[in-house]
């Protein structure tokens, strides 16, 4: 089962059942958004099968550019909270899905392939098959975690070793 307390820091060994939960809830969005939708992505640490995560489903979603509004509504009908641009960043939007205090779900919608879409593909994609990096991103999570109570510092200080890693590894692709 995946959800975690908002206001909670948690990380879980790998679950099986949250590729399960992925392809569920991609069929969800893909069903109440058919024509809006180019590709749905599982991505973040649940898609990673060597590596601890919080208990939340991060999908990332190509969306026709002019189908923004359609795929918004669709996700509001299915319970989602659309929450617009995220941080700014043009051609890129986030939505959540929480039940009271519980985060299910994590969505962020892009409105073109650019970079930041196929960083968030390739981590994942990487860390997938080396295992050696997949277990120093392990480790440095597990380590941060223990260190680190509040979600927000956590996923901040985390960003910046991705951003490093993205940087490092993806210069040599």
């Amino acid at each position: 089962m995946y959800g975690m307390n908002k206001k909670e820091l948690r990380l879980m060994p790998h679950d099986a059942a949250w590729k399960d939960g992925f392809e569920a809830e991609s069929h969800r969005i893909e069903t109440a958004a058919r024509d809006a939708v180019i590709a749905v992505e599982h991505v973040g640490s649940t898609a990673i099968p060597s590596v601890y995560a919080k208990p939340i489903l991060d999908i990332a979603i190509l969306c026709k550019k002019d189908k923004l509004e359609t795929l918004a509504d669709a996700l509001r009908s299915l319970g989602y909270e659309y929450r617009g641009r995220f941080d700014n960043e043009n051609g890129h939007f986030y939505a959540v899905l929480d039940k009271k205090n519980v985060r299910y779900v994590q969505v962020h919608i892009y409105t073109e392939a650019d970079a930041d879409w196929f960083s968030k593909l390739n981590f994942r994609d990487i860390l997938r098959k080396d295992t050696a990096l997949a277990k120093e991103y392990n480790d440095y999570k597990i380590s941060l975690a223990k260190n680190v109570s509040d979600k927000s510092e956590y996923a901040a200080i985390k960003t910046k070793w991705v951003d490093k890693f993205i940087l490092k590894v993806f210069d040599t692709l």
